[in-house]
C-alpha cells in the first residue's frame, strides 16, 4: 500500500501516481505529467521537495532506461542565498559537464525555492517541463542506440516519469 502523505501537493501527486486505492504506483506519461504539473500549480502551494525522474520503457525489447542525469529535484527551504544555490547545483551535477552548461542545466534540474515562494516553485516546474520537450527526442535516440532498437520497435515504447514529493 502506498502511503498517502498530507499536504496539498502531496495529495495531487498521490492522486496522479497511484491507482486501485493506493495499492499500485502509476508512472505518468508526458501527457499525464503535464496534467499533474498543471494541477500542482493550481493548488498555489509549495512542499518540502518534489522529484521527477524520466525513464523510457520498451515492451518489445522488455527493457527500460532510467535517465537519472535528467532528474528534477526541487527543494524548498526556509532560507538560502546565491552561494548556497551554487553549492547545491555543483553537488547535484556531473563534473564532466562544461561549467556554463552545468549552471543552466543545474538551475533547471535542481532549483531551490523558499517555502512561501509559490511563484518560483511553479516557474521551476514549468522550466523543467519545457526542458523535457528539448531533451526527450535526444533521449529517445539514446534509448534506441543503447537498447539496439529498430525504428519499428519504437512504437512499443514510451517515456514515463517517477514522481515523488514530501
Amino acid at each position: 500500500m502506498i502511503i498517502r502523505k498530507s499536504g496539498k501537493i502531496n495529495e495531487v501527486i498521490y492522486e496522479h501516481t497511484t491507482y486501485h486505492s493506493g495499492e499500485y504506483r502509476l508512472y505518468p506519461t508526458i501527457i499525464d505529467l503535464e496534467h499533474l504539473i498543471k494541477d500542482v500549480k493550481e493548488v498555489q502551494s509549495t512542499t518540502e521537495y518534489i522529484r521527477i525522474n524520466p525513464f523510457y520503457i520498451n515492451g518489445r525489447a522488455d527493457m527500460q532506461r532510467e535517465y537519472d542525469e535528467y532528474m528534477f529535484y526541487m527543494e524548498c527551504r526556509d532560507d538560502f542565498n546565491e552561494e548556497t544555490l551554487k553549492e547545491h547545483i555543483a553537488e547535484c551535477l556531473d563534473d564532466e559537464l562544461p561549467l556554463s552548461h552545468k549552471r543552466t542545466l543545474g538551475e533547471t534540474l535542481y532549483p531551490l525555492c523558499k517555502w512561501d515562494d509559490v511563484e518560483t516553485f511553479n516557474l521551476a516546474l514549468e522550466n523543467y517541463f519545457s526542458l523535457l520537450y528539448e531533451i526527450l527526442p535526444e533521449l529517445l535516440v539514446s534509448a534506441k542506440n543503447e537498447m539496439k532498437l529498430e525504428d519499428e520497435d519504437l512504437a512499443f515504447g514510451y517515456f514515463c516519469f517517477e514522481v515523488h514529493s514530501e
